[in-house]
């Protein structure tokens, strides 16, 4: 009979919601991209299509992801439970704080995955289709699945060709009808393909070191390979930085490396990181319900008790003479992720026995002693970093400086 309140409606409180770990902008209720205690995740991404989002206050596909992440024990779970949310409340509102709907309101695509499947799940106002994944694949702003898809909404066959998208007895092609080709949605294109690419030849050695080497990427190599910098126009790569033509940039990172074992506390590490992931160090968490304080602490406006905030400054740092300052990050990088990958395994091996003992206060003691280890090591290196570019550019100005 309980109500749950989301970033613009109430909807109702189901008797019992899953602990969960993730990522969200200060201001709205729902999760940017999250895991569950039962080791369902799930990722969004925007999505533009010639069919106009809704011009109402309803759920946001963030608030949808929460949900999913609260409600679903599996990934089809949490499909269905999105699924039948979107068709009972809708999807809309504005996307971005300050700005009203009609300027910044979008459709969502996720990916929503438990140990054992992965769901891609794509949707355009209260209409839907998903398929299950049997191989890498990048999502990006744009509509991914065509013919191919394992089920779809009742109706949208119809609703297409109501809004002049699909021709009546053709194969019914869920991107080609609904995806809207824009200056926002294009980009979508070589980030989804440079990013697929990258997984399609790591295919059978994908890892938490390189699938974080995939978001960490602006095309290296590539013809269309960034010359980054604040002052200059930009090809929004997989790793986003804020600048022109479009000022979004990567939040945060969410890296989940699920394991084979029967104590669920090691159900998966969550190496996690925030701001852009190229000038940030990834950090372990585990399913224990423990998340440090610190990570918790955060508005739009610059605060030193935030770790958000205190990483921001460092990336705008290291963001107003990038090609001087990135290799400055990158040495802390090579320091610290190797050793922490490492001592992962360790600390991981030993809660396994602690656990296996009967000993598990003990043994989630241990790894929740090591995120704190991580993070207050993270913490440190960002304040020296800190201090040793902003001292430098006192000699060596930058490009631009943005407070």
């Amino acid at each position: 009979g309980e109500k749950v309140k989301c970033t613009y409606i109430e909807i109702d409180q189901v008797p019992h919601t899953y602990a969960m770990i993730g990522s969200k902008p200060w201001w709205i209720w729902g999760f940017e991209m999250g895991v569950n205690e039962c080791g369902v995740a799930i990722g969004n991404e925007a999505e533009w299509s010639n069919v106009p989002p809704n011009d109402v206050d309803a759920l946001l596909g963030m608030d949808l992801l929460r949900l999913g992440l609260e409600r679903g024990a599996t990934a089809i779970e949490a499909t269905d439970v999105i699924i039948s949310l979107l068709e009972k409340y809708g999807q809309g509102g504005s996307c971005k704080y300050g700005v009203s709907r009609d300027q910044y309101s979008y459709h969502n695509t996720f990916i929503i995955s438990d140990p054992k499947d992965i769901y891609l799940l794509e949707t355009v106002n209260s209409h839907w289709v998903y398929r299950r994944l049997t191989d890498a694949l990048a999502i990006s702003n744009i509509y991914t699945i065509g013919e191919n898809y394992d089920a779809k909404s009742n109706g949208i066959v119809e609703f297409a060709v109501s809004q002049g998208l699909h021709t009546p007895g053709q194969p019914f092609d869920f991107s080609k009808s609904f995806m809207l080709l824009n200056t926002r949605s294009m980009s979508g294109f070589p980030r989804a393909a440079w990013a697929g690419k990258q997984l399609a030849n790591l295919r059978g050695a994908l890892n938490a070191e390189n699938v974080l080497s995939v978001l960490r990427g602006h095309y290296e190599g590539d013809l269309v390979e960034n010359r980054w910098s604040p002052v200059s126009c930009m090809q929004p790569a997989v790793c986003m930085h804020g600048g022109e033509p479009g000022r979004c940039q990567t939040a945060a990172t969410m890296v989940v490396d699920y394991h084979e074992t029967e104590y669920k506390e090691l159900l998966f590490t969550y190496w996690g990181s925030v701001c852009p992931p190229c000038c940030s160090v990834a950090i372990p968490f585990y399913n224990t319900g423990y998340i440090p304080a610190v990570l918790g602490v955060g508005t739009n406006k610059y605060s030193s008790d935030s770790f958000w905030c205190k990483v921001q400054r460092m990336v705008t740092d290291i963001e107003s003479n990038y090609e001087r300052y990135h290799g400055w990050i990158s040495e802390v990088q090579n320091v610290l992720e190797p050793k922490f990958r490492k001592e992962a395994l360790e600390v991981e091996a030993k809660a396994e026995k602690l656990l296996a003992q009967g000993e598990k206060d003990t043994a989630v003691k241990c790894l929740t002693d090591f995120t704190d280890a991580c993070l207050s090591k993270v913490m440190a290196a960002v304040d020296a970093l800190t201090a040793q570019i902003e001292s430098d550019m006192e000699k060596t100005p930058g490009q631009i400086y943005r407070k």
